[in-house]
């Protein structure tokens, strides 16, 4: 009876790999367009995450003879930042929102598994770079008037200028990390991703640093500001 189950077990494993190298993925380019929604936080910053869109397009290249690895690049523009309630000094309730603009490029390695044959699963992993093409740090107020015109001026900027303004703690532009994704794909066109990146740099720049330092006496430092970002995005391969 041992035997008899063993062979059973054996004959199932030959035939689940038998179907998968029958399912595996051609080797060779494909190309995908993509858009999805962003959910950003910039950690250790006190703001809250924020949602963002994305667009993009992929190249992904699958390797011969290595069962369905493969090599993937890109180029997107995302939306990034963060957000916080705050009430100001004259007692107005608010909110400050980051609104960050990126180009940025992944380079991931990846894993394709086709289930059937017209659904597969797959999952990647890489670093990204990027950088800043625009963006602002918003102050709205809950008031109207020339007064609370007046704060959410104070309190709006561009977020990647280049100062040492300690009234308005902007970042610098490059930003590097790691990210993965994973996603499922049916009829070799229509793709459903999740994704994850968590970045590397500090966003503000050495010359804020050490000028918030020095205007402290030495006491308090900035913290060291990241960018995370979760994503869910659709795409399309042609």
């Amino acid at each position: 009876m041992k035997k008899i189950l063993f062979i059973g077990i054996a004959l199932a494993m030959f035939a689940s790999n038998a179907k998968a190298l029958e399912n595996e993925p051609e080797e060779g380019f494909t190309y995908m367009g993509l858009f999805g929604m962003n959910i950003s936080k910039l950690q250790n910053s006190g703001y809250d995450a924020k949602v963002g869109a994305m667009m993009g397009a992929r190249v992904d290249y699958v390797l011969p003879k290595a069962h369905g690895t493969y090599l993937t690049a890109g180029l997107d523009w995302t939306m990034k930042g963060g957000k916080t309630s705050v009430w100001t000094m004259e007692e107005v309730k608010g909110s400050m929102k980051y609104a960050l603009h990126y180009f940025e490029i992944p380079i991931r390695v990846g894993f394709r598994y086709n289930l059937l044959e017209n659904l597969g699963f797959y999952g990647e992993l890489g670093p990204y770079f990027a950088i800043g093409v625009g963006g602002k740090h918003r102050l709205s107020v809950d008031q109207d008037g020339e007064a609370a015109n007046e704060i959410e001026d104070a309190g709006t900027y561009k977020a990647f200028k280049n100062t040492t303004d300690l009234d308005r703690l902007t970042f610098q532009r490059w930003d590097a990390g790691i990210g993965f994704r994973i996603g499922a794909e049916y009829n070799e066109h229509y793709n459903l991703m999740f994704g994850c990146d968590w970045g590397l740099a500090d966003m503000y720049r050495d010359k804020l640093r050490d000028a918030f330092y020095n205007a402290s006496g030495g006491l308090v430092s900035l913290p060291k500001v990241k960018n995370f970002n979760f994503s869910i995005t659709f795409g399309y391969r042609f």
